[in-house]
């Protein structure tokens, strides 16, 4: 099947318009959106939907790279063959004869195997592009792999506290006019968002789903308040915060007025 699928890749830039016309700055927002589009499916653990998106994830994958080796000469096999060699070499405790006794001595390895070829720091490789909190959680992994780490949840859990007091006193501080200085204030915002990504890690919590898993909950919590006002055919800006806030409990403990 993956022939079948190569094969209509290479059909699709013959002969339809629009496939014809992309270029590879054109398929990087779509191979985004695919990404995403499968970590939804696979967070909603539904079969029909991970076949679908990770269908079609490997079919902009492809996609790709036939673009690419049109426009840049870039061979597919050229790809994989080279896939294929940094892989064994990453992997010298299967095809080597290095041994291992858990996960972390594998990512220390491989750590190891970087530098050799010439990487410079742990952390180049790390895209800019990723969203903060992930960007956030795959430099602490990295540093872990060399142990430059906490040793456990409790001593994060001090860093955030510490943070937080940073941030207070910045808050104190006298105003210049009727403003705080914001630049200080970002900074330490900035410090206690990166050691709560920290926690996460340590707590075994992906950052960025952890976030969103709290956006959608309180969208619909959010929601739920709405509809209480709506029915009373009031306008939400209209009513007071503290009843707002009576029905935002009410709706928490699952109760409905």
């Amino acid at each position: 099947m993956f022939d079948e699928l190569l094969k209509v890749v290479r059909i699709l830039r013959r002969r339809c318009p629009w496939d014809r016309k992309q270029t590879p700055n054109s398929v990087r927002p779509l191979l985004l959106n695919e990404v995403y589009e499968l970590n939804e499916a696979l967070s909603n653990g539904k079969r029909k939907a991970i076949v679908e998106e990770l269908g079609d994830y490997l079919f902009v994958g492809l996609f790709l790279a036939r673009i690419l080796e049109e426009k840049k000469g870039i061979k597919l096999k050229d790809v994989l063959r080279a896939t294929v060699k940094k892989l064994r070499e990453r992997h010298p405790h299967i095809y080597g004869a290095v041994r291992v006794r858990n996960a972390d001595e594998v990512l220390r390895n491989w750590e190891r195997i970087k530098n050799k070829q010439g990487r410079g720091s742990i952390l180049a490789g790390v895209p800019r592009t990723l969203p903060a909190l992930q960007q956030a959680q795959l430099i602490q992994e990295r540093c872990k792999r060399v142990g430059f780490d906490w040793q456990g949840p409790d001593e994060v859990l001090l860093k955030v506290a510490e943070e937080m007091e940073e941030l207070k006193k910045e808050m104190d501080k006298p105003r210049t006019g009727n403003k705080r200085p914001r630049a200080r204030i970002g900074e330490e915002l900035g410090d206690l968002l990166f050691a709560v990504v920290n926690l996460c890690r340590h707590l075994n919590v992906d950052a960025e789903a952890a976030l969103k898993d709290a956006n959608r909950k309180f969208s619909q919590r959010f929601g739920q308040v709405e509809k209480v006002f709506a029915r009373q055919g009031r306008e939400l800006s209209a009513v007071p915060l503290a009843e707002m806030e009576a029905v935002w409990q009410q709706t928490k403990k699952g109760k409905r007025r």
